[in-house]
């Protein structure tokens, strides 16, 4: 069964031994209230999908990746038309990129992660 959004942060929550109510108190929606213990339990029950600020807020707090939470949410769109605004001189290529690997029948995605992550440490 995937992970669930929900579920990756009750168990990094539960890992920090944190209550509902002291992660929750942390929490800040944009207006910079504190979001409720009931709404972080809607999270973790997978009821609710948090604004993507929360997300951010949560990953941060609980030391998880904000994109990977975003994916979780359904929010990968917001994922690739983040990287698109920050480079929008690459959006041609990563989309035939995407397309061919359609195409091809392409599925080791965790081979490719690993490539573009050597490439990065080695500063390619």
């Amino acid at each position: 069964m995937p992970q669930q959004l929900g579920d990756v942060i009750n168990q990094a929550r539960r890992a920090r031994r944190w209550s509902l109510r002291q992660l929750a108190a942390q929490v800040r929606k944009e207006d910079g209230t504190p979001i409720s213990p009931q709404y972080l339990n809607d999270i973790e029950l997978n009821r609710r999908i948090p604004a993507p600020y929360v997300l951010r807020e949560l990953g941060q707090l609980l030391e998880l990746d904000a994109d990977h939470l975003l994916m979780l949410a359904g929010g990968g769109e917001a994922v690739v038309r983040g990287y698109f605004e920050a480079h929008p001189e690459r959006e041609e290529a990563v989309v035939e990129l995407f397309r061919t690997a359609k195409q091809r029948g392409f599925k080791d995605w965790e081979r490719f992660t690993r490539i573009v992550e050597s490439e990065s440490r080695e500063g390619k």
